[in-house]
């Protein structure tokens, strides 16, 4: 009978029904996840898979970040503890510069070696400190500079430009040591480059004005300030051919405080002898005709004129400076330029930006006494660019810092963001489901509320329709 009574079968679907989305209701209530099955809202479990995934990005990207800014407040630290030793030794050279302080004399120890022993001890401490690592990365390493582009002749200057007008470059190279690679090709008309520490004298500026162009006294000028300032200068160069030829000679100048080396390399075109390959004396070069010798024979002969010269620069300035001159023609010039630190390459790549961060550092007080008056006086004119050199590293640090700073805060605002987002999609709405819940458990009361009366109704029905009451009137068979 109740497969057939409809009333029945209604409540019974309507029970089941409503005793699925209360357990449905009951869990997400119990556990705070609206998310159950994938059916449940494919939308919403979408947008969590993504915001999950971003949230775990971004905390690897946050953590890489706080790892690389702690590197930079280790730099920062460093700094000032070189800082501290520089000032030391410039306390140390002021000393020194005391006349009534005994210098060195017939072995003897004096006041001013003592005084020395303590300043190559700070010395070498700074040689220990820029081999200090974090993680395995280098603290600290130097940093490459091309000189090329500002120093090439070419045929495109601006109108109003003359043919000879020279060229000069400065670049901060941040340390007063390094090695300089200058290669040269002039071709048959000869040209010179030079190379300085610091910038020019401004009293110099007028010759690389285009209305006042004067390449011989620019050259005589230079000169005069080599001593103090220059590190190398080619003298009057050539090649064989033309600039066109690349027929580059090189020279690799090491350069320090105290001495400068150089290496020269020539181009086997240039090789071309007037000694019948034989090596020709100091007296046959001096008497030989300049225009005619090239290579190896024409370095000799301008070391020989003094005109090919180098020089170990005072250490007043990280800077480096260069000038090319044509001498007595307007033809062009082939070059190459570079500067390459004596410390080894550390630029680091930023882990959020892919920018590289380039390498800091400080100079060393290389091969500095100041066991004299004139010495102390070199280290503290070295001391002073150090110095300079070193404000500007640590506000470059700083201001990374600061940066960074404000990059991993904007992370872990974002991060928070997320997360409040995420629970907003993931999170039940506890009156919601709770009214879900009691709507569910009334429907599932109502339902079995129906089949238990439908069922009574049934037992009652039934002995009406198969029980028959039979009068006494009525007879006994029918």
């Amino acid at each position: 009978m109740q497969l057939t009574n409809y009333s029945f079968l209604d409540s019974r679907k309507n029970y089941i029904s409503s005793l699925s989305q209360q357990k449905l209701a009951s869990s997400r209530v119990s556990t705070g996840n609206r998310f159950e099955n994938a059916g449940t809202d494919v939308g919403a479990l979408g947008q969590n898979a993504r915001l999950r995934i971003d949230r775990l990005q971004m905390q690897s990207k946050r953590v890489a970040m706080q790892n690389f800014n702690n590197f930079l407040d280790t730099q920062q630290k460093t700094l000032q503890q070189v800082r501290g030793i520089y000032e030391r030794m410039s306390s140390l050279a002021h000393q020194a510069l005391d006349p009534t302080l005994t210098e060195s004399s017939s072995g003897k120890r004096s006041d001013k070696d003592l005084l020395n022993t303590e300043f190559n001890v700070l010395a070498s401490e700074l040689d220990s400190i820029l081999d200090r690592k974090v993680n395995g990365q280098l603290l600290f390493g130097g940093a490459s500079a091309d000189f090329t582009q500002g120093l090439s002749d070419t045929n495109n200057f601006p109108p109003g430009y003359p043919d000879d007008w020279p060229q000069r470059i400065t670049k901060d190279v941040m340390t007063t040591s390094g090695e300089i690679t200058v290669e040269l090709c002039p071709g048959g008309a000869e040209d010179q480059i030079w190379v300085f520490q610091g910038e020019l004298p401004p009293a110099l500026d007028k010759y690389f004005d285009k209305d006042s162009v004067d390449n011989t006294k620019l050259t005589a000028e230079l000169y005069k300030i080599f001593d103090k300032q220059g590190i190398f200068t080619t003298g009057k160069w050539q090649t064989v051919g033309n600039s066109a030829a690349e027929r580059f000679d090189k020279f690799a100048v090491n350069f320090n405080t105290c001495e400068v080396s150089i290496t020269p390399e020539f181009h086997p075109d240039n090789a071309i002898s007037n000694f019948a390959g034989a090596v020709p004396t100091d007296a046959q070069l001096q008497a030989a005709n300049v225009n005619q010798l090239y290579g190896e024979e024409l370095y000799r002969r301008l070391k020989l004129d003094g005109t090919l010269k180098t020089n170990a620069p005072d250490g007043s300035s990280t800077k480096i400076t260069m000038v090319g001159i044509n001498t007595d023609n307007t033809f062009t010039y082939e070059v190459k330029a570079k500067f390459e630190p004596s410390l080894p390459y550390n630029d680091i790549v930023v882990p959020t930006s892919g920018d590289e961060y380039q390498a800091i550092s400080f100079g060393k007080i290389e091969c500095s006494n100041i066991n004299n008056s004139e010495k102390a006086l070199k280290v503290l004119s070295n001391l002073e660019a150090e110095i300079t050199n070193l404000t500007n590293s640590m506000a470059q640090v700083a201001s990374s810092r600061r940066r960074y700073e404000s990059e991993i805060n904007h992370m872990e605002n974002t991060d928070v963001f997320n997360e409040s987002a995420l629970g907003r999609i993931s999170d039940t709405d506890y009156a919601k489901e709770s009214t879900q819940l009691a709507k569910e458990s009334i429907r599932m009361g109502l339902a079995t509320q129906v089949m238990s009366n439908t069922t009574r109704l049934t037992d009652v029905l039934i002995p009406l329709t198969t029980n028959h009451f039979r009068g006494e009137g009525l007879s006994s068979t029918l």
